[in-house]
């Protein structure tokens, strides 16, 4: 998806699926099927929630009524649908908005402006919870508040910027916004 978004030659993340498995056999030397990359989707479409992510979206919904939620993504919007529709968290989330809308990958600046222009706020006003270090980063830069959920205790990524929390779980998150 990186070099897609450099080269200005963006596909959905379902086209990203289906050649980043393609590659990843051929180069290990493995069989590749079109079985395999049905599964593959599917599994995308059915990604289980982490234990603590329904406790804290509750929390968030309760004690944070009319802050605005939503979900920033390099997935494909019927991928992004089919999680949040298996996972009954839409009740949850204010939107649900996809790179596909402008072509192009974070952590590019244009995908964390999408998340500014949509729900009507500048990058300040935004808190920007995320597992990846280097989309924490990416907003981060964008200037969101930033909080990474480092469930392996992973390094902070070196490009310059650092998450202005960083967490354990996803539970700790309540705490950090009293």
């Amino acid at each position: 998806s990186w070099l897609r978004s450099l080269m200005g030659r963006y596909v959905d993340f379902n086209q990203v699926t289906h050649e980043s498995l393609q590659f990843a056999c051929e180069s290990l030397g493995l069989p590749f099927s079109d079985l395999a990359v049905k599964r593959l989707n599917d599994a995308y479409r059915r990604l289980a929630l982490f234990d603590d992510t329904l406790a804290v979206l509750q929390y968030l919904q309760n004690n944070l009524p009319t802050a605005k939620r939503a979900i920033l993504s390099n997935g494909a919007p019927e991928m992004l649908n089919a999680v949040v529709t298996h996972n009954y968290i839409g009740k949850f989330f204010d939107a649900v908005l996809s790179v596909s809308e402008i072509s192009v990958f974070k952590p590019a600046p244009a995908v964390y402006q999408l998340c500014t222009d949509r729900l009507s706020a500048v990058p300040g006003e935004i808190a920007f919870v995320s597992s990846n270090g280097w989309d924490a980063a990416g907003a981060k830069a964008f200037g969101f508040t930033t909080f990474w959920i480092n469930r392996s205790s992973g390094p902070v990524e070196r490009l310059g910027v650092i998450p202005d929390r960083e967490l354990k779980s996803l539970a700790e998150l309540p705490a950090q916004l009293s």
